[in-house]
């Protein structure tokens, strides 16, 4: 992974190669820039760890620990271990996780991680359809308000399952064996990926397919494109349609498929 994001676009042939930071921001410094942003409304997107929060069932999977390792009391500071699969809590879903010898988490470039966004609502199906999926439909419906959704866009699923975040039988809504949560249809996927270029798709449940999904669709399509997904991702009714930005900020876990991510989504104020 590239340790610096440069934001310079590529000289055109009567321009030099290189430019300053400052002529690249319009004769503007960073510091400047760093203002502007500050006025901006930022949406924290990530839901806080803690052991009582939902985990993908399986083997190998299990609550997220974290135990104390040093105590002011003997030691004159504080410190923790914490331990939790890579897949867990708020997260990034790298292409390495479904396609062999694809990207890894700290592989990702970084470009990719600071991306606007485009949000869909589907929050009213899922209030009384657990298995709701976004769809070509809603794509379309969004592109009749907005117009075509921007190439190099983060595509967020807003389908208001965090209410059930803090009750994780609920979240995975598993009673019977199967999950039933909101997710992604592959028709959906691919009409974002493919066609409209987004780099990567997030949803506010635990996967982007959901239990009734065999060989998860979304994530094969979406990874075998290099994009990513995000997944349990918090407080999307705050983000509007168009107009935010996010940045995502994941654990460079070397190899990883996934590492936890912290994710802030920068939007106008209201009275912009």
């Amino acid at each position: 992974m590239r340790a610096v994001l440069s934001v310079a676009r590529r000289a055109g042939p009567s321009e030099p190669a290189a430019r300053s930071l400052n002529s690249l921001l319009g004769i503007r410094s960073a510091l400047d820039v760093l203002g502007d942003i500050a006025r901006l409304r930022v949406v924290d997107l990530t839901h806080p760890l803690h052991p009582g929060i939902p985990y993908w069932p399986g083997d190998g999977y299990g609550p997220f620990r974290y135990a104390q390792i040093n105590f002011f009391e003997h030691d004159r500071k504080a410190a923790g271990l914490f331990e939790m699969p890579a897949h867990m809590g708020t997260h990034i879903d790298a292409p390495i996780h479904f396609v062999q010898n694809g990207t890894s988490v700290d592989c990702l470039s970084l470009d990719r991680l600071l991306k606007p966004a485009v949000t869909f609502d589907i929050a009213q199906r899922a209030a009384t359809n657990a298995s709701t999926l976004l769809d070509e439909a809603d794509i379309d419906a969004w592109e009749t308000r907005h117009g075509q959704v921007p190439r190099g866009s983060i595509a967020l699923v807003r389908s208001g399952w965090g209410t059930h975040w803090g009750k994780p039988p609920a979240f995975r809504n598993d009673a019977d064996g199967v999950m039933r949560f909101p997710a992604v249809s592959d028709g959906a996927a691919r009409l974002l990926v493919l066609d409209r270029g987004a780099v990567g798709i997030g949803v506010d449940t635990l996967s982007a397919d959901n239990g009734e999904a065999p060989d998860s669709p979304c994530h094969r399509l979406v990874h075998g494109a290099g994009g990513f997904i995000l997944e349990n991702l918090a407080n999307l009714e705050l983000v509007p349609e168009q107009g935010a930005f996010v940045l995502i900020a994941p654990l460079p876990i070397v190899g990883g498929s996934g590492a936890p991510a912290r994710v802030l989504a920068f939007c106008d104020t209201e009275e912009q």
